[in-house]
């Protein structure tokens, strides 16, 4: 059977002139009878606009084109469309589904518009043309070029449809450098043309490419911030948000649930690790985080922080640069997230001479061992320098450490057993005392519906009202301040026994470990200095009162 491939292609761009039009299928099969009558109904219900490009206008030229020639209005036809894709790349699902066509030796003619509608990319376009589809026995016909295959039987295409095809590439790559100069321009100019505003914005409906503060969302950004300052994880951060019952992006901004699950999810570390780390919170708007590897490749690379544009005071501020800095130092801190597998004390080790970072080095046919190496030394000289350190000696030195600081502070813990029953029966003390004063002071409120009552029915005068009132206020006063000591207090003793809770916790949940791992050196360790001598010095990230 003869089948007779049509294939339409629009682009992205072409596509954004068209307003509330039904998307065509990725691909439209069936025979067709050569009925102008019924190509013309296909056009009317696809309801697209006429235009040079659009996928009806070639539609209606292919078919015109196919019914004027004795022979190809007798093929099977097939349609394959791509609305909306490039031409600049062959993975398209229309074209896809075309070449696998042409694999199993279905296809006997390949129709289109002309030669960009298949490819805009010069040299693979060339190498189906001169290659594959003549090896293939595939005939390919461009309408509006006036290119057939069959006119070429056995010889290259000729040099006006190969500066064609030359021409359609280099259009495609210079249309591409001008959008994207198009884009810098406009965000270079103050312009805000990127997708969704960040958490906390929204893009304004008076003036086009302007983003002002939603203040809805505004709260809980600054809220975020807030308990990021007062030393909270994002963990803890996350946990509270949960437990308030707030809304997460997806679901204040009235979105889609998420695929997988099909709820909204909720709050978790790095969604607020992200608000925390984003510096549009302090009016900067920056651009030009990723750069492409070529002109027109869907491929790119993210650039170095230091390479970005941008505007500073582009836009309202939520929080200062002060409080900025504060919550990103706590949010760095309690982090342990980690893209790739890499040596538990990598970032933490640091040579005793020169101060900087050892790099590790694993075996390989250059290191016959595992070790770490002081990478400053071959260019500062310095003789106190380690200049490299045994990976495993190291791990098994600090292990051990690690466990005998465990020993001591648990011992410590023990020992400090009486301090534990102590603030328990200091807290629940605290709770009673706490909810004493908040009944003293319900009364206190209630006295003045009471004394009003009186005063109304002629029981008390004017100034016993008043002397009475200003009594009942100043208990409430002084009540009110005690009920504020008493919490604090009761927080207090809280976090003690937290503090104690957890050394133990640590000292039952590693005392069994028998490596060293990725959480116990997070956990455990700020920094550690390996000094020439081979001494090892470890600075602890233990708290004060606590780990």
């Amino acid at each position: 059977m003869d089948i007779l491939a049509i294939y339409l292609r629009l682009s992205l761009e072409d596509r954004k002139v068209r307003e509330n039009i039904p998307e065509c299928a990725a691909v439209r099969m069936g025979a067709f009878s050569g009925d102008k009558q019924r190509c013309g109904e296909n056009v009317l219900d696809c309801g697209v606009k006429q235009e040079s490009n659009s996928i009806s206008s070639q539609r209606m030229l292919l078919h015109s084109y196919i019914e004027q020639d004795e022979e190809l209005k007798h093929f099977v036809r097939k349609e394959f469309c791509d609305d909306g894709w490039s031409g600049s790349s062959m993975d398209r699902p229309g074209m896809n589904r075309l070449l696998e066509e042409v694999k199993k030796n279905r296809i006997r003619c390949i129709i289109v518009k002309d030669l960009s509608r298949f490819s805009r990319d010069y040299i693979e376009l060339g190498t189906y043309l001169n290659q594959i589809l003549p090896f293939m026995g595939v005939r390919f016909i461009a309408v509006a070029d006036r290119y057939d295959s069959r006119e070429h039987c056995g010889s290259t295409i000729e040099l006006d449809t190969a500066f064609k095809t030359l021409l359609y590439d280099l259009y495609s790559k210079d249309l591409s450098v001008k959008i994207k100069a198009s884009f810098e321009n406009k965000c270079a100019s103050g312009e805000y043309v990127f997708g969704q505003a960040p958490f906390g914005y929204e893009k304004s409906r008076d003036r086009k490419n302007e983003v002002i503060v939603n203040e809805k969302e505004a709260v809980i950004v600054r809220e975020i911030f807030s308990m990021a300052c007062q030393g909270k994880s994002c963990v803890e951060i996350a946990r509270i948000l949960h437990e308030r019952g707030i809304p997460v992006v997806r679901q204040m901004r009235n979105q889609k649930p998420a695929k997988k699950s099909g709820g909204y999810g909720t709050w978790s570390s790095s969604s607020v690790r992200k608000i925390l780390k984003n510096r549009f919170y302090i009016g900067e708007m920056s651009y030009g985080k990723s750069v492409q590897d070529c002109v027109g490749s869907r491929k790119g690379k993210k650039a170095r922080e230091e390479d970005w544009k941008v505007i500073p005071c582009h836009h309202e501020p939520l929080v200062t640069q002060e409080e900025f800095e504060k919550a990103l130092c706590h949010a760095r801190g309690h982090s342990t997230a980690r893209k790739y597998d890499k040596h538990p004390l990598v970032g933490k080790l640091c040579c005793g001479g020169c101060g900087y970072a050892m790099v590790y080095k694993p075996a390989s046919h250059y290191n016959k061992y595992r070790r770490f190496e002081c990478y400053r030394h071959s260019v500062l000289k310095i003789p106190e320098c380690c200049t490299y350190f045994s990976a495993e000696l190291l791990e098994e030195l600090v292990f051990f450490m690690v466990n005998k600081e465990l020993m001591l502070r648990g011992e410590a813990v023990r020992q400090a057993g009486g301090v534990v029953e102590f603030l328990k029966s200091g807290i629940e003390d605290a709770k009673h005392s706490l909810r004493e004063l908040c009944t003293k002071k319900k009364k206190a409120e209630d006295s003045f519906s009471t004394l009003y009552v009186r005063y109304a029915a002629g029981e008390l005068t004017q100034d016993e009202y008043r002397r009475a009132a200003d009594k009942a206020e100043n208990e409430k006063n002084v009540l009110s301040e005690q009920i504020l000591a008493c919490k604090e207090k009761l927080c207090q003793m809280k976090e003690d026994q937290e503090k104690l809770g957890e050394d133990m916790r640590y000292a039952i949940r590693f005392s069994h470990m028998e490596t060293l791992t990725q959480e116990m050196a997070d956990i455990f360790i700020k920094r550690i200095y390996v000094c020439k001598n081979k001494r090892v010095e470890i600075e602890w990230n233990f708290k004060e009162n606590g780990i």
